[in-house]
C-alpha cells in the first residue's frame, strides 16, 4: 500500500519568498508523494503523529515570517535539494512512521519494561547552593548530555551548556507560561480522537501535570501563569496553530514571560496491545522519566532561537542527572518547529508515556520543575 502526504505551497508564500512574480496569475504548488513503505507491524499507535501534526501546522509560515523554501524542500525530502549525492542517505524520519529517536525496542522484540536507570553519585544537598539546587559550576560543567539529533546540524551540548543563559527573571509578573499544545493527553482516560488515553478531564489530564510544575516552580520565587486551553478537540489536526495563538496572546498580555514549557506526553502501543512505559525509581518513588523535545529551523522555518532554546534544554538536563540521575531521557533534536520561535525559553516536555500512570507523571512534573529552576536560577 502507497501513502501520500501532500504539502501545498500558496501563490502568496511563493511571491513572498521570491519564487514568481506578483503578476503570475496561475497559483503554484508543490505535491510530494511519500516514500512507498509497507504498513509497520509493531506499532499500532506512535507519537509520530504528533510530528506529523506539527508538519502540517507548521508547513508554511506566517505572513510576516521570512521562509527559506530551499530549506523547506529539503526538510520534507529529507535531502539537501543542493548536493544531490545526498539522495542515496535520505531515508527521512518524516515519511516514515516507524523510524523514531527515541529508544524503541526493535519490532522482532518482545514488549518489556525498560530496565531500570542505576543510581549514580550525585552532589549531596550540603554541596548544593543556597537554595538546595545544584550550583552554578556544577550545572555548566556537565559532561555526558545525551541526544538523539533528527537533524542534520552538528551540536555540542556541553559546549551549549557552558554558554550564557540570556534569561533574566526579575519577578516583574509571570515569567514562565505552562501550556499544553494537546492537553486532553493523559494516562488512562475517556475513548477521544480514536486514542483511549484522552480526557477532557483537568484533574486526570496534562493540566495535572502543568499544576505541579507550576507549584513547584513557584515555591522557588518564579511566578507562573497555567493556561489551560484545551487545543486538541474536538478536532486534533490544528492543535499546534491554535496552541501558537494562545502562547502569543498570553505574552502580548503578560510581556514578562521568558520562558515557555509545553508540556505533553509520549505514547507508543505495541502489537499485543500494550503500551509504553518509562521510569526511575527516585527517591523510592516510581517516577516517568522525561523527554526535552527541541524544534529547529531545519524545515526552512522561521526559528532563530533554537541554539538559546537548547542550551537551556542542556542546564535542565544538566541539574535533572544531578539531582536526579536517571530521570531523563536523551534530548531530542526535532527539524519541526513546534511553535519554539517565539522565546529564547521554549522547551517541549514529554512528561512519561502513555504506558506510565498520573501518579508517576506528577511525580515527575516535581523533579523536573525543580531540576528547571535550578537552570533559571543557578545556571546564568
Amino acid at each position: 500500500m502507497k501513502r501520500f502526504r501532500t504539502y501545498v505551497i500558496t501563490k502568496k508564500t511563493l511571491i513572498k519568498a521570491g519564487v514568481i512574480s506578483g503578476s503570475t496569475v496561475a497559483v503554484a504548488g508543490l505535491i510530494f508523494a511519500a516514500k512507498s513503505f509497507s504498513p509497520p507491524s509493531v506499532p499500532a499507535f506512535s507519537g509520530r503523529a504528533d510530528i506529523s501534526e506539527a508538519i502540517l501546522d507548521e508547513g508554511i509560515p506566517k505572513e510576516d515570517e521570512p521562509f527559506d523554501v530551499s530549506g523547506f524542500i529539503s526538510g520534507i525530502l529529507g535531502f539537501d535539494t543542493d548536493k544531490p549525492e545526498t539522495i542515496i542517505e535520505s531515508s527521512s524520519a518524516i515519511f516514515n512512521d516507524t523510524q523514531r529517536q527515541t529508544e524503541l525496542p526493535a519490532a522482532s522484540e518482545e514488549p518489556k519494561q525498560q530496565e531500570k536507570p542505576r543510581m549514580t553519585d550525585s552532589p549531596k544537598p550540603a554541596e548544593y547552593a543556597a537554595n538546595g539546587l545544584p550550583t552554578h559550576e556544577q550545572i555548566v560543567s556537565a559532561s555526558g548530555l545525551k541526544m538523539n539529533n533528527a537533524t542534520n546540524y552538528n551540536v555540542n551540548l556541553d559546549a551549549l551548556c557552558a554558554e550564557s543563559l540570556e534569561i533574566s527573571l526579575d519577578n516583574s509578573g509571570p515569567e514562565v507560561l505552562i501550556m499544553h499544545t494537546h492537553t486532553t493527553e493523559c494516562f488512562s482516560g475517556d475513548e477521544m480522537a480514536g486514542e483511549s488515553e484522552r480526557t477532557a478531564d483537568e484533574a486526570r489530564n496534562m493540566c495535572a501535570v502543568g499544576d505541579v510544575i507550576a507549584d513547584t516552580l513557584e515555591s522557588y520565587g518564579i511566578q507562573c501563569l497555567h493556561d489551560k486551553t484545551i487545543h486538541d478537540y474536538p478536532t486534533y489536526q490544528g492543535s499546534y496553530t491554535r496552541a501558537l495563538n494562545t502562547i502569543t496572546s498570553d505574552i502580548e498580555k503578560y510581556p514578562s514571560i521568558k520562558v515557555v514549557l509545553d508540556v505533553h506526553r509520549d505514547a507508543y502501543v505495541y502489537s499485543d496491545g500494550s503500551k509504553l512505559r518509562v521510569t526511575a525509581e527516585i527517591n523510592g518513588r516510581e517516577t516517568a522519566q522525561v523527554m526535552l523535545v527541541l524544534g529547529t529551523d531545519s524545515m526552512g522555518l522561521y526559528h532563530p532561537y533554537w541554539q538559546k532554546n537548547l542550551s537551556l534544554a542542556c542546564k535542565v538536563q544538566s541539574a535533572a542527572n544531578i539531582m536526579y540521575p536517571g530521570m531523563m531521557r536523551p534530548i531530542d533534536l526535532r527539524r519541526e518547529r513546534f511553535n519554539m520561535h517565539v522565546t529564547t525559553g521554549s522547551l517541549l516536555m514529554e512528561v512519561g508515556s502513555n504506558g506510565n500512570t498520573l501518579e508517576e507523571a506528577v511525580s515527575s512534573g516535581e523533579y523536573i520543575a525543580k531540576a528547571l529552576a535550578a537552570a533559571l536560577l543557578n545556571g546564568k
